[in-house]
């Protein structure tokens, strides 16, 4: 097989020992044996997905026992606007004196909290629906002689149980061509007509915003019939097809159904249309011919009437297409190590790598941070989150996902990030915090009217883009974005006249969002950042054949330096912080933010390799495991390496009492407070801090430097790209 020995910017090819890869990706096949007894936020499903579609399942392969979510990147919906009558157009955020100017930030509205809060929660992502079995007119409550299987390799899960003794298979397919799903149930309960499946539509709650964030876990509520409708809809020309449209205020959309011919089904609503029963939105679907002892059917989901790919045709090619993806790119094998921690560690590899195909591989925008799982901040996504979710595409040679979201995630939210620093008094284009792409609105609150760090992400994410490609077709491609990144860059940072430098801040919120931001300036990370991309957006301008814009090199040249005490990095300048914040626990619970400028940031003249490694040292001292929270251990892992520390850096990827991942892979957030899971945050980042680790990085020597060298570890990988 290929195994790098060298760094080099072209990945070593995946053509070699296919047969290799599947038997290691079957290695880890997820099983299930039992039902959970106790549902709970922490209940996880399996999927099938492509990236902007999920169908999470229990136990019976659909969503009988546990009310799990279909959710999609497509389908928002907004809640009634606030009682009081206050109305989006009233909301006038907060002014902020800023250097000497008046400067008004997205924070609430003191004079309209209401629409403040209704602007975090709104449009928020819906449950598209529950598709349950349904035995003798009632939805199916308990099954017996569980066995369910993920089948990694051709993204099928198989569900086998019984029902008072009788036996019941289903197969659970996704398509990566469409949001569908396809199932196949098999049983003589329904040549009986005993077996039957149930549609149920839910309607989303108004959502009370209480905090910084609002888990739903189980999305929508059956409370509420009359609140919206669904109708039936068929065609007589159409024999095997049938469609479902649901309408919830200002949103709908359609659930398409389509069977063979030679097995026909049936649609039949279970209530009157405008029924005020919690079944008024039931729909069964039943086999026409009372003979059959199965039912085979797609069900497609979209904002459109239309009719879908027949099941057979589905199964086949979205098989195929989980093949081609697990043959192509990047693949690491560590099946040859003796150390004990290998397996797991290549479980965490393997099923990392289905998540994000599931969850992460959506087209235009990055996902929420639980994914296509359920809502967390009300199903929007991160903009600081999108390295950790999505960089890990380019360095494990599968750009295409990448460039399904990069830069046209940028591009839409381009103009409205134009007004935002133009309305500020800025240049260039100010990134928001969170937002979605419906409205590409804000979210009103502290942290994401003053974080910063999301900033210089386009210029970060367009040199991957270019490592992957280094063609001018790239360089035009990102040069919009990055050009607007870099003015607003350059335009935030002030002179500060007593000093000589640009600072940054007040205000500013960092990385581990703990601070004063109208207290603090100049955050170590955040320095590092924009010398580093400032220094980074004159090199991609130089290769258009552009000069470098003077305010930019002037703004990365004369930058403040991170700040130090007794030798050592510290977070940020200001808020009472002195040398002693290592001993403060309202502090030092998360001192991530200053081993990140040897983190996923390239070397950079500002940061000074000897600080940072004692800095590292000394977080290595005081961060103990059980406060290690999201995807701390990632950019421990990274900086560990980077810093020459592999034995470090396994360590951290390898504490796995203190960081779990499910059955099915998905990673927990773990630490204090953990949120439920998924934090997809922490599978992507994973993948991330593998790549460092097994290819390396720009500069880095030898082969998989981030693995320690104590005969405990045989690493071999193909297909990968180092790191910046």
């Amino acid at each position: 097989m290929h195994v790098w020995t060298v760094i080099s910017f072209a990945p070593v090819l995946a053509t070699a020992v296919i047969d290799r890869r599947r038997a290691i990706v079957d290695l880890f096949k997820v099983v299930r044996t039992h039902v959970p007894e106790i549902i709970t936020n922490d209940t996880t499903p399996l999927q099938v997905g492509n990236g902007d579609f999920a169908f999470n399942v229990d136990n019976t392969g659909m969503q009988t026992l546990v009310p799990f979510n279909v959710l999609s990147s497509w389908a928002w919906h907004k809640d009634r606007l606030p009682e009081n009558g206050e109305r989006p157009e009233d909301y006038a955020g907060t002014p902020l004196i800023t250097h000497g100017r008046e400067v008004v930030y997205d924070l609430p509205d003191p004079d309209h909290p209401e629409i403040s809060n209704w602007l975090s929660a709104n449009p928020n992502r819906i449950n598209l629906g529950r598709m349950s079995l349904k035995y003798k007119n009632e939805t199916l409550s308990t099954i017996d002689d569980p066995y369910q299987h993920l089948d990694l390799w051709n993204g099928v899960i198989t569900s086998r149980f019984s029902v008072d003794g009788q036996g019941v298979n289903v197969t659970t397919q996704g398509d990566f061509d469409s949001d569908s799903v396809v199932l196949k149930i098999e049983s003589d309960l329904i040549s009986t007509g005993e077996l039957q499946v149930e549609f149920d539509f839910p309607y989303p709650p108004i959502h009370k915003v209480t905090g910084t964030f609002d888990h739903e876990v189980f999305m929508g509520s059956y409370e509420f019939p009359q609140n919206h409708t669904t109708s039936l809809i068929t065609c007589r020309s159409e024999k095997d097809a049938a469609h479902i449209r649901h309408q919830l205020d200002e949103t709908s959309y359609f659930v398409n159904l389509r069977w063979p011919a030679e097995v026909p089904l049936s649609l039949a609503r279970n209530e009157p249309k405008g029924s005020d029963k919690v079944s008024a939105h039931r729909f069964t679907l039943s086999p026409s011919a009372s003979e059959s002892k199965f039912m085979s059917f797609t069900a497609q989901y979209g904002p459109k009437i239309n009719t879908p790919a027949q099941p057979n045709d589905i199964r086949l090619r979205n098989s195929q297409g989980w093949q081609q993806y697990w043959q192509e790119g990047g693949f690491v094998d560590l099946t040859k190590s003796s150390n004990p921690n290998s397996t797991e560690l290549q479980r965490r590899i393997i099923l990392s790598q289905y998540a994000m195909r599931v969850n992460s591989a959506a087209t235009g925008q990055p996902p929420q941070e639980s994914g296509l799982v359920f809502n967390g901040w009300w199903g929007k996504f991160h903009l600081e989150m999108v390295v950790w979710h999505c960089a890990h595409w380019v360095t494990w040679g599968r750009q295409k996902y990448f460039d399904k979201i990069f830069p046209a995630v940028y591009e839409s939210l381009l103009p409205s990030s134009e007004d935002r620093a133009k309305r500020m008094g800025w240049a260039g284009a100010r990134w928001p915090k969170m937002t979605e792409l419906v409205e590409m609105g804000i979210g009103p609150g502290e942290t994401r009217a003053f974080l910063q760090w999301q900033q210089p992400h386009p210029v970060y994410l367009a040199h991957l883009a270019y490592r992957a490609d280094p063609s001018e077709t790239t360089l035009k491609k990102w040069d919009r974005v990055l050009t607007a990144t870099a003015d607003y860059m350059a335009s935030f940072a002030w002179f500060n006249n007593a000093t000589g430098k640009y600072d940054i801040g007040p205000p500013i919120q960092g990385v581990t969002e703990n601070s004063a931001p109208t207290e603090i300036s100049n955050l170590a990370y955040e320095l590092a950042y924009w010398r580093w991309a400032l220094d980074a957006a004159c090199e991609w301008t130089k290769k258009l054949g552009r000069d470098c814009p003077d305010q930019w090199t002037t703004v990365a040249e004369n930058l403040s330096p991170p700040p130090q005490f007794d030798g050592l990095y510290a977070p940020w300048v200001g808020g009472g912080l002195n040398s002693s914040w290592w001993d403060d626990p309202a502090l030092n619970k998360d001192p991530r933010s200053v081993i990140m400028l040897q983190g996923i940031l390239p070397d950079t003249p500002v940061v000074d390799s000897e600080v940072g490694r004692k800095t590292a040292d000394k977080v290595w001292d005081i961060w103990g495991d059980a406060a290690i929270r999201g995807w701390g251990r990632n950019i421990l892992a990274i900086n560990s390496a980077r810093i020459g520390n592999p034995e470090r850096a396994i360590y951290h990827l390898t504490n796995f009492d203190y960081w779990k991942f499910g059955d099915q892979g998905f990673a927990h957030r773990s630490g204090p407070n953990p949120s439920p899971p998924p934090y997809f945050p922490g599978n992507g980042g994973f993948l991330l801090a593998i790549g460092y680790m097994v290819a390396g990085w720009t500069g880095s020597e030898g082969h998989a430097p981030g693995f320690p060298k104590d005969g405990s570890w045989v690493v071999e990988h193909e297909g990968m790209f180092p790191s910046l």
